[in-house]
């Protein structure tokens, strides 16, 4: 079976995206697993945070404004990081053309501060903020961006859903089955984001780019029983008739035993 990589996950806390920062010497990565961004002027490779699994739950007027995020601290072993506030993106606080500013997000988004709370390297650490006090609530079907100021540097791009997902895929390949001139095989590495124990049960592709129907291939399993913990699923679409083609891109539909399903966009280049 030959593989055409696309996006692949190489170990837990992997960076797979490095460049200078705008201004000056600095440290840029992107962790496509725990969806992290960090700016890091002059510094070396840091400690990170990873998002590990989260929930949105109500105030007392039944409105959803709790987030509760568990992040995952990976580094060296000593090391730490202590969140100072968390910014939330593309919802109603995100004012017009304000885009990720390091070190002046507090200019255009708003800071929902953090005290006491410090996350070890191979800790995982709640941290709970309170969106009603910006008169901030989340709203059904929408995927906002959560970025963390920690007091050594900035974190962006942890990716949370309300209501809360709970099978999501943090990256995935496009290969081709043996003797086969199409490719049809679909490798994707799935991340339990919620607080139970869930059982794929469906995976479903569109093409985006072409008229043609969806088509959904039934799962039983294999089931993610701890949260943050993640697997590694493959799709053969031959037997179906569908196939992947070059500079195509797809609607992935993830259906879990729990939770709405997730929805991201995968191409093959």
């Amino acid at each position: 079976m030959q593989w055409k990589l696309h996006w692949v996950r190489e170990n837990w806390y992997v960076i797979v995206i490095i460049a200078l920062a705008a201004s000056g010497t600095g440290y840029w990565a992107y962790n496509n697993w725990g969806n992290s961004l960090i700016v890091c002027p002059g510094c070396n490779s840091p400690e990170v945070l990873n998002l590990d699994h989260y929930t949105i739950q109500n105030d007392t007027s039944q409105r959803p404004s709790l987030l509760t995020i568990w992040f995952a601290g990976n580094g060296p072993t000593g090391k730490s990081l202590m969140p100072q506030a968390l910014y939330i993106e593309n919802g109603p606080t995100k004012y017009p053309d304000c885009h990720w500013i390091p070190y002046n997000e507090s200019s255009c988004l708003t800071p929902y501060n953090v005290t006491g709370v410090t996350i070890p390297a191979q800790a995982v650490v709640p941290i709970t903020v309170d969106t009603s006090s910006s008169g901030f609530y989340f709203v059904a079907g929408q995927h906002y961006t959560i970025d963390v100021q920690t007091d050594k540097y900035y974190l962006g791009g942890f990716q949370v859903a309300y209501p809360p997902e709970s099978l999501v895929q943090t990256g995935y390949t496009i290969g081709y089955d043996t003797g086969q001139a199409n490719a049809t095989v679909l490798n994707i590495w799935l991340a339990n984001r919620g607080t139970a124990s869930a059982t794929l049960s469906a995976v479903t592709l569109q093409d985006s780019m072409s008229n043609s129907s969806p088509i959904t291939f039934p799962m039983n399993g294999p089931t993610i029983s701890k949260p943050g913990g993640w697997v590694e699923v493959t799709v053969d679409t031959l037997s179906s008739g569908f196939y992947f083609t070059h500079q195509h891109f797809y609607s992935l539909s993830i259906k879990a035993s729990t939770g709405p399903p997730s929805i991201s966009t995968i191409s093959f280049s």
